[in-house]
């Protein structure tokens, strides 16, 4: 009796490799061991992380469906943990999904990578406006107002006293 379900995996990649075959090489090891069904097997994006992960500033997430046993799920999961190539995998179990879901547009499919530089480029906007925009005032600045305001307060507090 054959009781495989579809899985989505998540996998991060190390980035900078340009071929995804090659990228993709050691997930497709790993989901044949398991005699998993491959469905489909994407690229997603590339990315900057938000913390390093396994010294790693930047990873390629790649999006896979597949079709196994879900006793070998954790096998899949030990050797994604084991695989120097993948940083991070994340599994989860589809009940109900359609072909057309399977094989929909990634990012990495419908727009252009963003490179490094490009990335940077933003940032320089942004240090550019910094300059250009009027400094704030200093606290040494701000300090004699409210030492007017201060000098207001006793005044009347000296009034009510009497």
């Amino acid at each position: 009796m054959d009781q495989k379900r579809i899985y989505e995996g998540m996998f991060l990649m190390e980035a900078g490799v340009s071929d995804f075959q090659a990228l993709s090489e050691p997930i497709r090891t790993i989901l044949d061991r398991a005699e998993a069904e491959v469905l489909a097997l994407n690229p997603w994006e590339e990315r900057r992380l938000a913390y390093e992960i396994k010294g790693h500033k930047r990873g390629m997430y790649v999006l896979s469906y597949f079709k196994v046993d879900p006793l070998k799920v954790a096998d899949i999961e030990h050797d994604c943990q084991l695989n120097e190539d993948i940083l991070r995998a994340l599994f989860i179990r589809h009940d109900k999904i359609n072909e057309e879901q399977i094989n929909s547009k990634t990012p990495a499919m419908s727009v252009p990578q963003v490179t490094e530089s490009q990335e940077e480029e933003p940032a320089k906007a942004d240090d550019l406006a910094k300059e250009a925009a009027p400094e704030e005032a200093t606290p040494e600045e701000a300090a004699p107002e409210e030492a007017v305001v201060e000098a207001e307060v006793s005044e009347e507090t000296e009034e009510v006293s009497e």
